[in-house]
């Protein structure tokens, strides 16, 4: 078995993409050899660091978190029925399941919290007996993912092991909570630690090293997304705490390495991500734990210098940030989030960049003094960087201009290191991007760090949202961007349906990005050319759109759409003013009257996730051509009021 292993992965290795390859080539089999001899000594040190780290902490942060182990002392531990894990399957909805099975988890990773903190033995039973619940769990696959079995959709198939972002997960909290709660467990009830023991064997590593078929591994050519990265890195740092053999162990961590390469070999140069910010936690938010995993468990023997595209990953969640909680949420991405502060943290430490660990500081302060405590090892990390995250001086860098060439996305605002006047961000794109919404040449804007024109962003995940009827969602539509309706027909999806002759340009004052985006719709558009120009002036807080189409045919009226945060009024012909919640006026919207009909309708909510950001409406304005003409140019203003 161990020698098709090693064949396998050789195989693998020799036909891996030779692009990057970055973890294969920093860490050599002579240096994981000498690592892994050392492993028992490493996993001492990090629970002995762990440990004080934690004993550090101030008493205003112990306190709530034994304030929440506390209260998971009386929980019941409830049963996943069969019918609840089928109700993905019957009626769309994996949230049911979900908020049942992530409350189980939490719980039991308050539970452990507690009494690390307090090295209290009262914990210990209910944390078996939560720990016991997992284990016997048929499966820790999502309902909505066990699709990828050969049984397709329904209950999981038990003659077909799937690994999917729910088993990686529970594998990596299992196995940290083994890690630091060992010796309490066997003292306990020892079979438990047996148990684990044969659970993740059974459930991640003989799967992971016998099948390279996961289609987040990238093996056959296929292209990966943050999957990649957030199961790699779950199922490496469950190798390293848990209680592998060290040929196992060198088999998993290059397994893992090759398989990661895959995902930063796919990644562009400019480090965005295509995912959005609320997706860059999972993608490269995951990929710096795996490197830092790699570097202290190699005692830090590699250069990271000089690898730059590693490095513009962690930049791009500074250069998305608008205001405060605020962030750039193209894609499946929401407006109002706030990243890990610890995986920004990691990036400024690898590289050394000061305006990534500021930034990290700054995140940490709108957390507002809380550490997580629903991930264990997530607790653990953020922990041990607790007096850097406190002490470094908390800045957000507030570019004056951040261009992403690869994602072809400009965000720009009036001045530098303030929210104070406009920020503006566009996009081309294509409509093949991994969460896509239908939005090449989309853009949003906020006035003095507030939301006016707007993204609807993602909403509560169904089965619709990832099958042959996603762009059936209102929020997936282009006519639901900021983005025009030629001839009457939307955008369509696919990565052939893109922007073309992108071109960004810095000139005198000013921030252009222009772009055509007559590919984006299909033929029945009949559209010969339409070139959408942005054009930030920094002096006068001003922004226009201007948009020249040419048609093939006149079908239909041709509109250009603004979805709205802020309230929208038409105070003259050619004027609409926009008014913030407490009826302030923070926008103006110049156009011309002549030539565009102007309608402004309300969008009620009704998802949960969407109501969670921007309430319970949002405005729509229309502007439609009032000549059916094969020739047009519009121009929009966007300016802040005197």
């Amino acid at each position: 078995m161990r020698i098709l292993l090693t064949f396998l992965l050789l195989t693998i290795l020799f036909s891996a993409n030779a692009q990057r390859n970055i973890l294969v080539n920093k860490f050599s089999d002579a240096l994981l050899t000498q690592s892994i001899a050392k492993l028992t000594e490493w996993q001492a040190h990090q629970k002995a660091m762990y440990l004080n780290k934690m004993d550090a902490l101030p008493d205003s942060i112990k306190n709530y978190l034994i304030k929440d182990a506390e209260k998971g002392l009386k929980y019941e531990w409830p049963t996943i029925p069969a019918s609840l894990y089928l109700d993905y399957q019957f009626t769309g909805n994996r949230y049911n399941f979900e908020r049942k099975n992530n409350e189980r988890r939490k719980i039991l990773n308050q539970l452990v919290i507690g009494a690390l903190l307090t090295k209290d033995k009262k914990y210990i039973p209910q944390i078996v007996n939560g720990l016991w619940a997992i284990m016997e769990q048929s499966t820790w696959v999502l309902p909505a993912h066990v699709v990828v079995q050969k049984a397709k959709i329904g209950l999981p198939d038990p003659n077909e092991v799937i690994i999917d972002l729910g088993s990686g997960t529970t594998a990596a909290q299992v196995a940290a909570i083994q890690f630091m709660l060992k010796g309490e467990l066997d003292s306990y009830a020892p079979v438990v630690n047996k148990r684990i023991d044969v659970e993740l064997k059974k459930r991640i590593f003989d799967p992971y090293l016998q099948r390279n078929d996961y289609w987040w591994m990238g093996f056959q050519g296929q292209t990966v997304n943050n999957w990649n990265a957030w199961v790699n890195t779950n199922i490496l740092q469950t190798a390293l705490l848990s209680n592998l053999s060290s040929d196992s162990t060198m088999l998993v961590i290059k397994k893992a390495m090759l398989s990661t390469d895959k995902f930063i070999n796919q990644y562009p140069e400019d480090g965005g991500c295509d995912e959005g910010p609320s997706y860059w936690g999972e993608a490269g938010g995951k990929l710096i734990r795996f490197v830092h995993l790699m570097n202290e468990f190699t005692n830090h023997q590699t250069d990271w210098a000089n690898e730059n595209v590693i490095h513009n990953m962690g930049s791009y969640i500074q250069k998305v940030h608008i205001a405060d909680n605020n962030f750039v949420n193209f894609a499946d991405a929401f407006g109002k989030l706030i990243p890990d502060p610890e995986s920004v943290y990691r990036y400024g430490e690898l590289f050394k960049d000061t305006a990534l660990t500021q930034f990290s500081a700054y995140l940490f302060t709108l957390k507002k003094g809380r550490i997580d405590n629903d991930n264990v090892f997530d607790f653990l990390e953020t922990t041990s960087i607790f007096s850097s995250l406190t002490t470094v001086n908390p800045l957000a860098p507030l570019a004056l201009v951040s261009w992403l060439p690869n994602r072809q996305v400009l965000a720009v605002r009036s001045h530098s290191a303030t929210t104070k006047g406009l920020f503006v961000a566009m996009q081309g794109g294509n409509n093949g991007e991994s969460h896509n919404h239908n939005d090449v040449g989309n853009f949003i804007l906020y006035a003095n760090g507030n939301p006016v024109i707007v993204d609807a962003g993602v909403g509560s995940y169904t089965s619709q949202t990832f099958s042959s009827k996603r762009y059936e969602l209102w929020n997936m539509q282009s006519q639901w961007h900021n983005t025009p309706t030629i001839n009457g027909v939307m955008q369509k999806e696919g990565i052939a349906f893109k922007a073309t002759n992108v071109e960004y340009k810095e000139l005198a004052d000013k921030s252009m990005l222009s772009m055509h985006i007559e590919n984006a719709y299909p033929k029945e558009a009949d559209v010969v050319n339409y070139v959408r120009e942005f054009v930030l002036d920094h002096s006068k807080s001003e922004f226009k759109v201007t948009d020249s189409y040419q048609l093939l045919n006149v079908k239909d009226s041709t509109t250009m759409h603004f979805l709205c945060y802020a309230k929208p009024q038409v105070l003259a012909p050619g004027l609409i003013e926009f008014y913030d919640a407490n009826n302030q006026l923070s926008l103006r919207m110049n156009y011309d009257p002549k030539s565009l009909n102007v309608t402004i309708a309300e969008k009620p909510l009704d998802d949960e996730r969407i109501i969670g950001i921007w309430g319970k409406r949002l405005y729509r304005i229309n502007m439609t051509n009032k000549a059916l003409v094969k020739v047009s140019k519009e121009l929009i203003t966007f300016s802040l009021p005197d």
